[in-house]
């Protein structure tokens, strides 16, 4: 719309204008949705499907719907003497309570004592003091449909403990994540309430000073009030058509809004007051707005488009609080421009008077401080950066946490039930993680996969800050159940039968060497005696050689009944004595022991006969009649050689054996000396740590299912059916929502990538999903987006001003001092809250909403000093141009600044540590600038950056006394 239609409009018919926005105001605010719940669904979707955590998450949902949840709420059923009996029948009866027909759709299943026993001795603490009802929801711990399932759980609770007198005592405590979120949500909207209430009332106090009048005061109070209640209203019908936005929106639409709208009223007031005719307000006001027009859209436009940077960013809070609040902006822009004027000229009609304090002259404060300052440009711009200097270091060093619980208030009941669970159990119990193995092709119940998965949960097992690993492979958090399937322990086994093949190796060689010599020694005596003893050997049969000598020898024949010779006597006495001989030993049960017994008394006889010729040849004949008896025949001379050689006989069948025993028992020698070999090089490599380490992969064959068939179960609660995805949930050490568990998942993230990007065989992905996981993801992406609002921001800001000012030095010196402001800022927070009041560190979210709103917010003070600053130094020189501009907006920034300052101060009267910190950031900063910065360095720096136009510019010769800040005709 023109600027002479606008300001037609709002002179000339201000009663309509006024009408017209009151009853867009009404219309509007009846009828459109609830903001405030819609903004709480919002806040459920912060992360984007880009997120590493949203994607694992909505594996897990996929692939396990029976594991997959998005919160929980936890009911910590605490006895400090310890649980009864009937405190284990109330909590089972509650655990029943939950899991009715009729619970609301959000609640996915109840783990409790109904549940498995390994599952249900998990949820009682070891001291007994403590059983835990675990209910996971299908909604994020801030949705509205979590709470209300949250409302419905406490109410089936109160029945519960109302309808069990026995369990008299016993404290029913209520946390989780989900518990958390809802009491967070709480927190955020008293936030709110706590910011409309006294943002109102600080902003009237700071307006009925600065104007002096409570109907006048009204003017911007109307204004942003009106611009309100549109703007939210139109932010729920985009929000209904699909426009994202964030709890926090309607917190910063009332913190911007009534401050930096109520400057924009100031302003234009502030310029109506200087011109103020009571005679002609119509035509005033239309000067005014002429004047007042391009200040007025720069200013807004460099708060819009920081605000609107703000939707380049990927994280959700952010991309979807700026752009919600520059829309509000823009509607309270138009409201400026249309209902305040006509709300002023309708006041300067009826109510003249009220402007009676625009028209006063100034005491000359702001000349005086122009005069100092541009005295000695430089020193005053050294000591200023002095002063500020050090503050600027300890913000630029500021340290940032991410901790939900930090940010609660200490006495909220969630975070103390929720420290005393912690306090019982593990602390990383109440927010696993949920690894999820992602294979592209080869199948994950096969040898293969399921040693990767071994690997996988043995390489997170050897973390120290990982409390416990569950996967296929080791269901039960340890590996022990399947170390027989491991490659050690298999080439244990190998071992042992490498031992047991040398020991057999050794007694086998053994053994043939003992059969070889019998059967030699019997040959022998055939060859001597002529006898067949070897039996089926000598006949051309195959000998069976016995493995076990016989048990007790032949009896021998019965004693004769007639008195025994002396012939006889020796001859038994010889019997005997080959008995002893060849039964001690053992001999094949095939070889004819009568013939062998025979031929060796025989040998022994005739050896003895021939004996005995030779020492006593009268006694001969007695060896040669044993002889007889034995069977043989005595024994000869041997006969006179001749010279002609015995044709060469062929080789007998027991000769033949006799070189295959001794060959095999060679070969039982070798096998032998390898297994004892084999034997040493396996248990060396067993018995060296290092080997055993080489060696603890995990092997599972379809023989070890069959003798460990439960593992199929394990295998279907982890690992889906056709084998692509595998599940790997893990407890950390650290407790939820806490920067050392965030740093464990960036930890784990990285060497996952690392182990299986190096792994040989199966391409695998791994994605972590969590409540961690999801915190890990904020801080990451937040760190990224206000590293990008460094240079996005600064650079869209200095755009907007070279459009208006077309002087970039003056552009690079607004945007370089709010920069220095926001580390001043920043570190004036630290001081207080961290070195002071031991905070762990600034809230996370506390640096990128302080940079956005004090260089986007903070600049348009300095642009209604650098547009009058362009005016004054036209008509009064460089150096005179800027002491009048100083005095001429001095009083004017200031009020504006105090209005702003008033706004967000707010902000600390919340609850939460977070914006309690903004809320004091923003102030300082704010109030930085009306002292130090806007009358200091910003009019040092422009006189220092272009003190050269200063020289070639033409003297003026300006009387000091026109210097004062009197009201110049325009």
């Amino acid at each position: 719309m023109p600027l002479e239609m606008i300001g037609t409009l709002s002179s000339r018919w201000p009663a309509w204008i006024v009408a017209a926005w009151l009853t867009l105001a009404v219309v509007v605010g009846v009828g459109s949705p609830n903001l405030t719940k819609l903004a709480a669904e919002g806040q459920s979707k912060l992360l984007g499907r880009e997120a590493e955590s949203r994607r694992a998450a909505e594996l897990v949902k996929e692939c396990w719907p029976d594991q997959a949840y998005e919160s929980t709420a936890v009911a910590a059923l605490y006895r400090p003497a310890g649980l009864t009996e009937a405190d284990r029948r109330f909590a089972t009866d509650l655990a029943r309570r939950f899991e009715v027909p009729g619970r609301p759709a959000v609640v996915l299943r109840v783990l409790g004592p109904t549940s498995q026993p390994e599952i249900a001795k998990r949820l009682v603490s070891a001291d007994g003091a403590v059983s835990m009802v675990i209910v996971p929801l299908d909604a994020a711990n801030v949705a509205p449909s979590a709470h209300e399932a949250i409302g419905w759980l406490q109410e089936q609770a109160e029945s519960a403990v109302k309808e069990a007198p026995e369990a008299a005592g016993l404290q029913v405590l209520w946390t989780g994540d989900a518990v958390i979120g809802r009491d967070y949500m709480h927190q955020v909207q008293v936030s709110l309430d706590r910011a409309a209430v006294a943002t109102v009332v600080l902003l009237l106090i700071v307006l009925l000073v600065v104007y002096r009048s409570f109907w006048l005061a009204l003017v911007p109070l109307t204004t942003i009030g009106v611009s309100l209640v549109i703007a939210r209203g139109v932010l729920a019908w985009l929000t209904l058509g699909g426009w994202r936005i964030s709890s926090l929106v309607e917190l910063f639409l009332v913190a911007i809004l009534f401050g930096t709208g109520t400057d924009f009223c100031l302003f234009l007031s502030w310029r109506f007051g200087e011109h103020f005719n009571p005679r002609n307000p119509a035509g005033v006001m239309r000067m005014t707005l002429s004047r007042s027009f391009t200040p007025l859209v720069t200013s807004a436009g460099t708060i819009i488009i920081g605000l609107m940077l703000m939707g380049t960013t990927k994280f959700t809070l952010f991309a979807t609080t700026g752009p919600s609040v520059a829309l509000g902006l823009a509607i309270t822009l138009v409201a400026t421009l249309t209902l305040t004027p006509a709300l002023l000229v309708l006041l300067a009609r009826f109510r003249p008077r009220c402007f009676e304090g625009f028209t006063a002259a100034s005491n000359g404060y702001w000349e005086a401080v122009g005069r100092t300052v541009m005295a000695r440009p430089l020193r005053s711009w050294a000591l200023t950066m002095a002063a500020m200097i050090p503050l600027v270091v300890v913000g630029l060093r500021t340290h940032f946490v991410m901790d939900l619980l930090s940010e609660m208030p200490p006495d909220s009941s969630s975070a103390q039930s929720l420290s005393l669970v912690l306090s019982k159990f593990d602390p990383g119990m109440t927010a696993p993680l949920t690894i999820v193995l992602e294979s592209d092709h080869v199948d994950l119940t096969s040898s293969e996969g399921l040693a990767l998965i071994d690997d996988v949960s043995r390489l997170l097992s050897h973390q120290r800050r990982h409390q416990e690993v569950r996967s296929a492979t080791q269901p039960l958090g340890s590996p022990e159940p399947l170390n027989r399937a491991r490659l050690a322990s298999r080439l244990g086994e190998v071992d042992q039968g490498f031992q047991q093949l040398a020991d057999g190796g050794t007694q086998l060689q053994k053994g043939l060497n003992e059969g070889a010599a019998k059967l030699r020694a019997a040959l022998w005596l055939e060859r001597k005696t002529g006898l067949n003893i070897t039996g089926g050997v000598a006949a051309g049969n195959t000998p069976q050689v016995s493995e076990k000598p016989p048990s007790t020898p032949p009896a021998p024949p019965p004693p004769s009944a007639t008195p025994a010779s002396a012939d006889d006597v020796l001859s038994e006495g010889l019997k005997t004595a080959a008995d002893a001989v060849l039964w001690s030993q053992g001999v094949p049960a095939t070889w004819n022991v009568a013939s062998l017994r025979s031929g060796f008394n025989q040998l022994i006889l005739e050896g003895a006969a021939q004996g005995a010729r030779q020492r006593a040849p009268k006694t001969s004949g007695l060896f040669d009649a044993a002889v007889r008896l034995v069977g043989g025949a005595p024994a000869k001379p041997p006969a006179a050689s001749t010279t002609t050689p015995p044709p060469p006989q062929p080789p007998k069948p027991g000769e033949t054996l006799l070189s295959e025993l001794t060959r095999a028992a060679e070969g039982a020698g070798k096998i032998a000396l390898g297994a004892e070999r084999a034997h040493r090089e396996v248990s060396g490599i067993l018995s060296d740590p290092l080997g055993r380490r080489a060696l603890n992969r995990l092997l599972i064959t379809p023989e070890t299912v069959k003798e460990n068939p439960e593992l199929l179960k394990s295998f279907a609660a982890y690992i889906t059916p056709d084998g692509r995805h595998a599940r790997i949930d893990v407890t950390l050490t650290d407790r939820v929502f806490s920067n050392g568990a965030m740093d464990q998942v960036e930890t784990l993230r990285r060497r996952l990538d690392d182990y299986l990007g190096e792994y040989e065989g199966i391409n695998v992905t791994a994605s972590v999903a969590g409540a961690n996981a999801e915190s890990a993801d904020v801080r990451a992406l937040t760190h990224t987006d206000q590293v990008q609002s460094w240079f996005v921001v600064p650079i869209g800001v200095f755009l907007v001003l070279m459009i208006a000012l077309r002087d970039p030095w003056a552009c690079f010196n607004l945007v370089a001092t709010m920069v220095l402001t926001y580390a001043f800022a920043l570190g004036a927070t630290h001081l207080v809250f961290v070195s002071l009041l031991g905070a762990e560190g600034l809230d996370w979210k506390v640096p990128y909403f302080l940079f956005v709103l004090l260089v986007a917010v903070g600049v348009d003070y300095n642009v209604f000093l650098m547009s009058r600053l362009h005016e004054e130094t036209a008509r009064h020189g460089f150096r005179g141009g800027i002491i009048r501009a100083i005095g001429q907006t001095g009083g004017l920034i200031s009020s504006a600044a105090a209005i702003t300052a008033c706004s967000f101060a707010s902000f600390l009267f919340s609850p939460l540590g977070s914006l309690r910190q903004l809320g004091f950031a923003l102030v300082v900063g704010i109030a930085v600038d009306a002292v130090l910065v806007r009358p200091l360095l910003v009019p040092c720096g422009h006189w220092l950056l272009r003190r050269s136009r200063e020289v070639l510019a033409p003297r003026y010769n300006v009387p000091s006394e026109q210097l004062r800040l009197t009201t110049v005709p325009d």
